[in-house]
């Protein structure tokens, strides 16, 4: 009896052994990433982000190690496969990083480097290439706009021998998200400018990936 209890208790944890990247029923509700991801995107176009910032060593090719990790997170995180072919993706995400700074906190008596820091402000817009659909713009809040007389015409008598024109909906303009990462550096620590930019990269990465949730 006992061992029969020991595998109902293992099996009911199974899926939370195994991990729930592809999601799971658990008392009705859905669980795991298939209930944070839209299941009708299935692919991600992740081009290599553009870098506006001024680039310096030792941060020449930020966008690559970004780029890289926004990929792995992807893949690691969320449902979503992320593919290099551009005419069959579902959806494209680009990234723009527009400043990369790097500041000093506090230096020790010698004036050497105690402590600083590096921010990374990055801005992205995801698309879907199916219906042209900006998933990264805010959702607007439903309202109902007040009628002014002066501008708001009353609508036409209907007639049924005329067909109601198509509405015709203006394709979405994209409003870039502006995502800021830091990373901190403490050389006393070991910590190093490869360390604080490790840091921003997976950074940047969990906060597009927290971004490409669905919205509730």
């Amino acid at each position: 009896m006992l061992n029969r209890r020991r595998f109902l208790t293992l099996a009911a944890l199974a899926p939370l052994v195994t991990g729930c990247r592809g999601g799971f029923k658990f008392l009705g509700y859905d669980v795991g990433a298939g209930a944070l991801y839209d299941e009708n995107i299935k692919t991600v176009y992740v081009p290599l982000f553009n870098n506006r910032a001024f680039q310096t060593t030792p941060y020449r090719g930020f966008e690559v190690d970004v780029t890289q990790a926004v990929i792995r997170e992807i893949g690691k995180t969320t449902t979503f496969r992320v593919t290099s072919d551009y005419t069959r993706a579902d959806t494209e995400l680009l990234g723009n990083i527009v400043s990369i700074t790097k500041t000093i906190q506090n230096v020790n008596q010698l004036n050497f480097l105690r402590e600083g820091e590096v921010q990374v402000i990055v801005e992205v817009v995801w698309r879907n290439l199916n219906t042209g659909e900006i998933l990264s713009n805010p959702r607007q809040r439903p309202g109902r706009a007040v009628p002014n007389p002066l501008i708001d015409a009353p609508p036409p008598p209907f007639d049924p021998n005329v067909p109601l024109p198509p509405e015709v909906k203006p394709p979405d303009q994209p409003r870039p998200v502006r995502l800021l990462a830091t990373g901190r550096m403490i050389p006393e620590l070991g910590e190093t400018n490869a360390s604080a930019s490790q840091r921003v990269h997976q950074q940047i990465a969990v906060q597009i990936v927290s971004m490409m949730e669905k919205k509730w």
